[in-house]
C-alpha cells in the first residue's frame, strides 16, 4: 500500500539554459538514499556560497515533495538554511550522472567526469 510519502515525486533540475526550460528528470529512490547519505557525511560550510554565473551551468536542484529541496553548486550543498561543504562535488556529480542519456549537454557531463580533478573544473564568475 502506497503512502503519500512513498509516492512523493523526486526530481532533479539542472540550471543551464537561458530562454528555454532547464532539463529535469525523475530520480530513483535508490539515488535519493545515496544523496541523503552524501549529505549526512558533509561538514558544515563556512562563509558565503559561491556565486553562480549569469549564463552557463548554475548548479542543480533536487526536489522531494513541496518542501524538501537541495541546491548544489560549486562545492556547496544547501538544504533549507543549512549549507554543507562538498569540495569533491560528489553530490553534484551523483545528480548529473543520473540524467538520462541526451538530456544534458556533453560539455556539462565532461566537467564532472569522475577522473577530472575539481581544481581543473572551470569556475565561471559573473562578468567572464
Amino acid at each position: 500500500m502506497a503512502t503519500s510519502k512513498s509516492a512523493e515525486k523526486c526530481t532533479a533540475t539542472v540550471a543551464i539554459f537561458s530562454g528555454r526550460p532547464d532539463p529535469s528528470w525523475d530520480l530513483r529512490r535508490s539515488l535519493l538514499h545515496r544523496l541523503e547519505s552524501i549529505w549526512k557525511r558533509l561538514s558544515p560550510a563556512a562563509g558565503l556560497p559561491p556565486v553562480a554565473p549569469a549564463l552557463g551551468y548554475r548548479g542543480c536542484v533536487v526536489k522531494r515533495g513541496p518542501r524538501a529541496v537541495w541546491e548544489a553548486f560549486g562545492g556547496v550543498v544547501v538544504r533549507g538554511k543549512e549549507r554543507r561543504a562538498d569540495p569533491r562535488r560528489e553530490f553534484e556529480r551523483a545528480v548529473l550522472n543520473s540524467a538520462p542519456k541526451g538530456v544534458l549537454p556533453e560539455e556539462v557531463l565532461r566537467m564532472f567526469e569522475e577522473k577530472t580533478p575539481v581544481s581543473s573544473i572551470p569556475e565561471r564568475h559573473p562578468g567572464n
